[in-house]
């Protein structure tokens, strides 16, 4: 993976992800770039620094492939290993889905997600305009599901204390 990135083999305007051992390139959509925007902004007036903040950065977990979430904020401290981050210092992940009912985001991404102890994961869906929000990781997933319209404001709890306080009423639809 790291190979293609640096050589430039995937064409401008997409996004590479291996997921499961499968490759997944999809265009990057003017919802996802806005609304990670949006998001990025709240954590930022909540104090969260922009080294803590990244974007379809590579998280390792062990045993399992990589992934590139759509947003990643990490513990303060937390170790840059390459071009990677250890999933041991993910405090939330946020995907934003580019189709509707995206399997990988609502039923792959919540399992290893949860199973990996990532406390905190938000879909942002502008398909459903709805935001899933899911915390109390445990080994299958999450036990707390809370689903949120858009237009509603959205409230990630970090185990560090931290909270970031969303603004969904600016958030893009997709029909």
């Amino acid at each position: 993976m790291d190979d293609l990135l640096a050589r430039d083999a995937v064409p401008k305007g997409y996004k590479v992800a291996i997921f499961d051992g499968e490759v997944i390139m999809t265009p990057r959509s003017p919802e996802q770039f806005w609304t990670v925007s949006e998001v990025q902004a709240a954590a930022r007036a909540a104090h969260i620094p922009r080294e803590r903040l990244l974007g379809d950065v590579l998280v390792r977990f062990p045993g399992e492939n990589e992934a590139a979430p759509d947003l990643t904020i990490v513990a303060d401290g937390a170790a840059r290993h390459g071009n990677s981050y250890d999933c041991l210092d993910v405090l939330a992940v946020v995907e934003v889905p580019s189709r509707p009912d995206d399997e990988k985001d609502y039923v792959r991404n919540v399992r290893k997600y949860g199973r990996f102890g990532i406390d905190c994961y938000l879909i942002a869906d502008p398909f459903k305009q709805v935001c899933t929000v899911m915390t109390e990781s445990h080994a299958t997933g999450y036990a707390k599901v809370e689903e949120v319209p858009y237009g509603e404001p959205v409230t990630l709890r970090l185990v560090t204390g931290e909270r970031v306080e969303i603004d969904t009423s600016d958030f893009p639809v997709r029909t």
